[in-house]
């Protein structure tokens, strides 16, 4: 098994095989370092994930009582927006739509969203890491949740009641350290 300790000394790995790469070639080898910064991003990146016990913090969609609702997060034409599921089945069927407020002000977001029903507050959720972009030039490595989108297995950060994230995801990186 692959340990955190691993993930990063591959990564380094991978920081070295780039510099080698620029002191041989300079800029001629700049796809070879680039795909070599990518892949340590990947593995430092996999190694934090694994030191939270697998999992990452992802957006979640609360009801006004801070019930976690069964929706998963969806990029759309104009921006996320949240598809309502009719059971906890990430896969199965959809029962309506929820487009976050896009107000500047976190509090009147907050607001607009409530006057809705919603809430969205972060979870810590099962992930791994992996590399997505539109392309070459947007490929980062991102964390994956792994669980379709939505699952009832996460650990509640912020249940989105509290103003711009709030005392509770406060509290909880005050505790965990800053974890992502």
């Amino acid at each position: 098994m692959t340990t955190a300790t691993d993930l990063r000394e591959q990564a380094a790995q991978h920081d070295r095989e780039a510099y080698r790469s620029f002191e041989q070639s300079g800029n001629d080898g700049f796809m070879s370092q680039w795909a070599s910064g990518l892949m340590a991003a990947e593995k430092r990146l996999q190694a934090d994930i694994d030191d939270n016990g697998g999992r990452a913090m992802f957006p979640a969609l609360f009801d006004t009582d801070g019930n976690l609702v069964p929706a998963i997060r969806v990029l759309g034409e104009w921006g996320y927006y949240w598809a309502l599921l009719a059971t906890d089945d990430p896969n199965g069927r959809r029962r309506g739509w929820f487009g976050p407020s896009k107000a500047k002000k976190a509090q009147t977001a907050r607001a607009n969203d409530a006057a809705k029903g919603y809430y969205v507050g972060y979870v810590m959720a099962p992930a791994k890491a992996e590399l997505r972009g539109g392309n070459a030039s947007s490929l980062s490595a991102v964390p994956v949740r792994t669980d379709g989108g939505f699952s009832r297995d996460v650990i509640v950060v912020d249940d989105g009641q509290h103003n711009e994230y709030g005392e509770t995801l406060g509290r909880w990186y005050a505790i965990h350290g800053g974890l992502i």
